[in-house]
Parts: C-alpha cells; sequence; structure tokens
C-alpha cells in the first residue's frame, strides 16, 4: 500500500505532550482507531524508534508520520499542510494591521467591528495565516483567540502566538485575574457610578442571554463619562465575562445599548457601540511585568460619540483610556 510520509521536528509548542493526543488533533480526519492502528503498525516513529501514543514529547523529537494514501485529495492535502497561498497572506496582512503589541507567547490585537473572533474570515483564520511559519513547527498547536469578542463589539483581544502564551492566559482568565474594561453607549441618562451583580442564563437556540434567579454569576462596575440628551457614555469593568453580559445587565436595568434591538435598544445608525478599549495581563502572563493594552476605538464609533457629546469628548476619557480616541483605520 502506498503511504504519504510527513518528517518534522518538535519545538517547544509540543513539549511534555502524549503523542496520541497531538496526532489526534494533527489527523482530525483520522479515526482514534485508525491513529492507534498506526502506532501498533510502527508507523508512527521518534528519532527512528517505533514508540506507543503514552511517549511524552521533547522538544527536539524527529517524528515521522506515514500515512496511508487512501485517497489522491487526502494525501495531496496532508502533503500540503503547513503550505501558505494568497489568501493566507492577504489574512496575514489583516492580522498584522490589527496588532497592539506583540510578544513571543501572545498579540494582543485590536479587532475590527464587523469581524468574527471564530469562524470563516475570522480572528482564528487571520491569526494561523500569520503564525503559518512558525505553528509549522508544531504537530498539534494553532494559535487562536484566548476569548472571544461578539462580531459587532471591537478592541482589545488576547491571541495565542505560543503554547505557553496559551495557557498562561487561560489560567489567568479562569482565575479572575485577567482585567478588561468596556466603552458603551447606552441609552438614557445614568448619573452615578453603579455595580451590576446578576445571574445570568444563556439560551443559545434564541442567542438571548437572561437575568434569572438562577443561573451563572456576573459582575460589572460602571462608570458613567458622558451623559447628554438622552444617551450615556460609560465605561464598564467586567468582574466575569459572561455571553452578552455588558448587553443584558445594561437592558434589565433601563439602560440597554444605544442601537442593541436584540435587547430592546432605540434604534440607531449602524448598530450598538460597545467596545473592549483596555485588557490588563498580571506578571507572569506576557512576560515577568504587568501588561495593560489600551485598543482605539474605531473611527466611525469616534464620529457618532463626536455628534452626541462634542468633538471634545475624548479629553472626559479617564487617563487609562485617553489612548481610545480614535483608530482612522477602522
Amino acid at each position: 500500500m502506498p503511504y504519504t510520509t510527513k518528517k518534522i521536528t518538535l519545538g517547544p509548542n509540543d513539549t511534555d505532550r502524549r503523542l496520541d493526543r497531538i496526532l489526534r488533533a494533527f489527523l482530525s480526519e483520522v479515526p482514534l482507531s485508525g491513529i492507534y492502528r498506526m502506532f501498533r503498525d510502527g508507523n508512527v516513529r521518534v528519532s527512528g524508534k517505533k514508540v506507543d501514543g503514552s511517549y511524552r514529547t521533547k522538544a527536539g523529537d524527529s517524528v515521522e508520520i506515514r500515512l496511508p494514501a487512501l485517497d489522491r485529495a487526502h494525501a495531496e492535502n496532508f502533503r500540503n499542510q503547513g503550505t501558505s497561498n494568497k489568501t493566507d497572506r492577504d489574512a496575514a496582512r489583516i492580522f498584522s494591521g490589527m496588532i497592539i503589541v506583540e510578544t513571543a507567547n501572545l498579540a494582543l490585537i485590536n479587532k475590527p467591528r464587523g469581524m468574527l473572533t471564530h469562524g470563516q474570515g475570522g480572528v482564528d483564520e487571520a491569526a494561523a495565516a500569520y503564525y503559518r511559519e512558525r505553528a509549522a513547527s508544531s504537530l498539534a498547536f494553532v494559535p487562536a483567540p484566548l476569548h472571544r469578542l461578539d462580531r459587532n463589539t471591537s478592541g482589545a483581544l488576547a491571541v495565542s502566538a505560543s503554547l505557553a502564551g496559551a495557557v498562561a492566559f487561560s489560567a489567568a482568565l479562569r482565575e479572575g485575574h485577567i482585567s478588561k474594561t468596556y466603552l458603551a453607549l447606552l441609552d438614557g441618562e445614568l448619573c452615578d457610578e453603579e455595580t451590576w451583580v446578576d445571574e445570568l442564563s444563556r439560551d443559545s437556540e434564541a442567542g438571548i442571554t437572561t437575568i434569572e434567579k438562577v443561573g451563572k454569576h456576573a459582575e460589572a462596575y460602571v462608570r458613567p463619562l458622558l451623559y447628554r440628551g438622552g444617551y450615556t457614555l460609560a465605561a464598564i469593568q467586567l468582574g466575569t465575562g459572561r455571553t452578552h453580559q455588558i448587553r443584558a445587565q445594561a437592558a434589565s436595568r433601563g439602560y440597554a445599548l444605544a442601537g442593541d434591538t436584540k435587547y430592546g435598544g432605540s434604534s440607531s445608525r449602524g448598530g450598538y457601540l460597545l467596545h473592549c478599549a483596555s485588557l490588563g495581563l498580571p506578571p507572569g502572563t506576557s512576560g515577568p511585568d504587568q501588561l495593560v493594552v489600551v485598543a482605539a476605538l474605531p473611527a466611525k464609533a469616534s464620529i457618532i460619540l463626536a455628534e452626541l457629546f462634542g468633538n471634545g469628548f475624548s479629553q472626559c476619557l479617564p487617563p487609562e483610556l485617553a489612548a481610545t480616541a480614535i483608530d482612522d483605520r477602522r
């Protein structure tokens, strides 16, 4: 039987992992039974030696994978993994233009409104294209967004550039050590600071989050920056990160996002304005020191705010968000 063979030298993104789990991700089209058959038949070797699925990988390991060429299309796809084309280059350029700060392990980007975090044409595809050469040294690791912003929410988003970055950020996020501050345009005039504490329930089929007596705990700390003419520009710091949290909590208090008709907001041209203006990472996540990135507002959002609150609205932003003023690229 003819075989397609791929050889790869493992890098740090595949260190100290079970080889069978790596191959399950790398050969997603091959059933689990087929992967273990490859081990039994000696079609997976490390530095020329037959190994089993429990083998723990090391950086520098030379892995050879022999895959039965069951059909030409499958073999060609396997052989060409890691190659680039014009679409990839375009996606890589898009991702490069979104980067605010890039370290060895993370990229902190400013996601534009209208772009998906995951899916066709999304940030995940652009990140995979930008880091394609780096990812080629790994059998299973794929750079990807480490949290989510809705399609029509813009702003700061963390993307893994290495397995170490993904692990560190995810652990900090899980432990509540990642800080996020949003700018939101609300219906109504909110004059005083408020703390919003609720239990949220998610209806995935309807795509709506509601306030319930029993659900997932949600906290948000709201500071009005400007209020005039029936609108409020608020800075909202999240204590938790739930799907549609700000949209649901604001609407339940009569301050729905302007333009967010799904949650009862007023009609507004261009839809709602919700922007992750600041993302704070604790020491040890992206480097030895704390890192805080500020994402500039989309140009259209700045125009809307200037129309509502005057051209000097940015002077009323708190110092930590002053750099959000305008991003002409968006």
